[in-house]
């Protein structure tokens, strides 16, 4: 019998999903024409989404490690927890996690282009829109507009797991998902508590 478990996880958002990758175009390497003023740029949105080329919205699964991570420090190992046995065995096996959400008017048949795309309403009951806030620069302590893209919530995804039971048994796993949803959350702006979900499968492959 194998030590090596992969279960598939299912994911219903509780709260928004808010977007904001911070990759090489949040920073390009070549000069643009700029957009915007330095910490309030409308058009910020289009570098930190995440969107396939049909429109579909995705997450890395580093932020499926993360959020699990997360949530295993609450579970109990001596006078610590198991969060370093869990980082230490487990693997998200996706390269993209796909959410069940596209951009308006998607899929039309045609490739996405997040240079050319509309902008979204700011409609929080939309299943997609956009959001803009304040936030506060912890570098500066100045305050800047951040513009995100965000699903409302009920979005879900599907993501695949595999780790060691002999480190982590299955119960521990399941109850660090549990524990991630209601504690911790996925995606940016977890600190004001967006991201939330609960676990609606935990399927163990045979």
């Amino acid at each position: 019998m194998s030590n090596i478990k992969t279960a598939k996880v299912t994911i219903k958002g509780t709260r928004p999903l808010f977007w904001h990758k911070f990759g090489r175009d949040a920073l390009p390497l070549e000069k643009k024409e700029k957009t915007g003023v330095a910490g309030n740029d409308p058009e910020e949105w289009r570098k930190t989404v995440m969107v396939n080329k049909e429109g579909q919205l995705y997450l890395e699964p580093t932020y499926a490690f993360a959020t699990i991570i997360g949530g295993s420090k609450f579970t109990k190992k001596g006078r610590g927890s198991i969060q370093k046995d869990m980082a230490a065995t487990l693997q998200v096996m996706d390269d993209r996690i796909l959410v069940d959400r596209f951009f308006p008017g998607y899929p039309n048949g045609k490739a996405f282009d997040v240079e050319v795309v509309d902008v979204p309403s700011e409609d929080p009951e939309q299943p997609i829109y956009l959001d803009v806030r304040g936030v506060r620069n912890p570098s500066t302590r100045a305050r800047n507009v951040r513009y995100r893209i965000v699903a409302s919530p009920e979005w879900t995804c599907s993501f695949t797991i595999m780790w060691d039971v002999t480190i982590i048994s299955t119960a521990q796993m399941e109850a660090s998902l549990i524990d991630a949803g209601k504690l911790v959350g996925i995606g940016n702006a977890r600190a004001i508590g967006m991201g939330r979900f609960d676990v609606t499968e935990f399927e163990i492959a045979e």
